[in-house]
């Protein structure tokens, strides 16, 4: 599965967008502009992409950026894949 999908599918499980996901795009923006997108979402998120990639995230790669749209959040799970 490719960074984007994984991106996705996260967003979709943890946010429970279960008709929204499809609509999200790499330029969707996520922090301040879902209400669900907080704190637990990001540990969440964090949780999810060391299982989706079999490696582990240190505190000191989690940074606001990653956060930013889907497409940060896809860009950050490929240089985990990669």
């Amino acid at each position: 599965m490719e960074s984007f999908e994984i991106a996705r599918e996260l967003l979709r499980e943890i946010m429970q967008m279960e008709g929204q996901a499809d609509q999200l795009t790499p330029e969707t923006a996520l922090m301040g502009e879902f209400a669900e997108f907080n704190s637990l979402t990001i540990v969440g998120l964090i949780t999810g992409i060391e299982e989706q990639t079999g490696c582990e995230v240190d505190d000191d790669e989690i940074t606001e950026e990653i956060f930013q749209t889907v497409g940060s959040l896809s860009r950050f799970i490929e240089s985990k894949l990669g």
